[in-house]
């Protein structure tokens, strides 16, 4: 179902929050940042009622993260423009906006430029799930974040007190960060998004929001959505969330985020029962290297690779709760993906593993039951573990290259073409800054 459009949806939300004065449209970029349009709720009224969107341009869509034009895109300034459409059904109340003003709504947006939009990818790969396989995919989000001194200079520094260690609720609800946790939790309810739960993390002031499973494009919607309050809502408090996976500039001991993705699946309504849900695992499993590439896109990223590190893992493999592996299995049919971070396009990294899941086969990779470094390499090979997981972003890249015809049919040809063509730009020039530089960069985006 194309985006909606229906002007009287526009005209009921805007008569039931008479406050909202400015619109702002949202999408994400090839490179995972959240790009936006700002207009008036006068102007946006005439944007929808024209049914033609926005005027966009290529580099609303293929920026990367340094600001850097590729060579590649200066051919296609002199095209035709592409549009940006809101889908009027994701219109929400902005009211926990940085400034405090709260007269915003912010609603999404589709691009139909070079027809490489993951938001209208994804779409059609849930089409193709229902229709060609008669299964339906639930996804929830995990957002690991940490919250840093908005004035911090080098090394960056965790908002105060800076808690360590999990469970630490008690200390919380006395802690700086307390206020912003609990204006979160509200924000998101007055949005009609029931968090299941905060956790504390591990890290210093870091900590982890469960959003509830959706329907795929409904859930991604929404976690864009609550990524954004979550940094509004910090920044309006001084302080600044940041959803990067390595925000310390201590590598060995500084804490490191992912975005866990919880995907479940059923065939024709049933669980698993009168089906073969492995199948679905044994595709994912099939395709992960790949994956990583599009989870796990920053050079940065890769901190958190690694058998033993409690949380990528070291290898393509999967077990039963384990959480030192890619995948972690909790039911039959409902998997944790956990070779994901922040930096990653979410409707991109859903679509990836939508499209790998879909590729069915018979499960040749058994459950592993033992920590990783506990387990030995005859032990491993028996069960069929036997390829490492990517350790670098340009490995990851090269792995998503050779399963090309797979990641074409996955994400599109347009999409890989210039996620190819600008996370190998981007890489070389992040590079080239020293970790502070580069993470204070990234913070701005993440």
């Amino acid at each position: 179902m194309a985006p909606s459009t229906d002007l009287k949806v526009v005209q009921d939300f805007l008569d039931a929050h008479p406050e909202v004065q400015v619109i702002i449209t949202q999408w994400v970029d090839v490179c995972g940042v959240v790009r936006s349009r700002m207009t008036s709720r006068q102007s946006f009224l005439k944007v929808v009622s024209s049914g033609k969107g926005f005027n966009q341009s290529v580099i609303d869509m293929l920026t990367t993260t340094t600001a850097a034009l590729h060579p590649d895109i200066f051919a296609h300034f002199c095209d035709s423009r592409g549009r940006i459409v809101p889908d009027v059904s994701t219109l929400r109340v902005a009211a926990h906006d940085a400034s405090g003003i709260g007269n915003a709504a912010i609603v999404i947006g589709e691009t139909d430029l070079y027809d490489m939009d993951p938001r209208t990818n994804l779409r059609r790969l849930v089409s193709q799930a229902e229709e060609r396989h008669d299964i339906q995919f639930l996804v929830g989000f995990e957002l690991e974040f940490c919250f840093l001194e908005k004035d911090s200079v080098a090394p960056l520094i965790a908002a105060g007190p800076a808690l360590s260690g999990y469970g630490n609720a008690s200390i919380m609800c006395r802690s700086t960060v307390w206020p912003v946790l609990n204006e979160i939790v509200v924000a998101l309810a007055e949005a009609d998004i029931c968090l299941e739960q905060v956790i504390k993390e591990y890290g210093e002031s870091q900590w982890e929001i469960a959003l509830p499973p959706l329907p795929p494009i409904q859930s991604v919607d929404i976690y864009v959505y609550a990524t954004e309050v979550i940094r509004n809502i910090a920044y309006k408090h001084g302080v600044v969330a940041t959803f990067y996976p390595t925000p310390s500039v201590d590598d060995t001991s500084g804490q490191k985020s992912g975005q866990h993705i919880h995907v479940s699946a059923t065939k024709g309504g049933d669980n698993g029962s009168d089906w073969n849900p492995d199948e679905l695992l044994a595709g994912m499993l099939s395709h992960l290297p790949g994956v990583v590439a599009i989870g796990l896109p920053q050079v940065d990223s890769y901190q958190r690779v690694g058998a033993g590190k409690i949380c990528t893992g070291g290898w393509v493999g999967w077990g039963d709760h384990h959480r030192d592996m890619p995948i972690r299995r909790i039911f039959k049919n409902h998997w944790e993906i956990r070779a994901i971070d922040g930096t990653s396009n979410p409707y991109a990294v859903v679509s990836a593993v939508i499209a790998a899941a879909l590729d069915r086969k018979p499960l040749t990779i058994g459950n592993i039951t033992k920590f990783n470094p506990s387990i030995s390499d005859e032990e491993r090979k028996d069960l069929g573990i036997t390829k490492a997981l990517p350790e670098t972003l340009e490995a990851a890249i090269d792995e998503l290259e050779a399963d090309r015809v797979w990641a074409e049919a996955a994400l599109g040809k347009e999409y890989l073409r210039w996620f190819l063509t600008l996370k190998r730009a981007e890489m070389e020039a992040v590079t080239k800054l020293d970790t502070i530089q580069r993470r204070k960069l990234m913070i701005t985006h993440f």
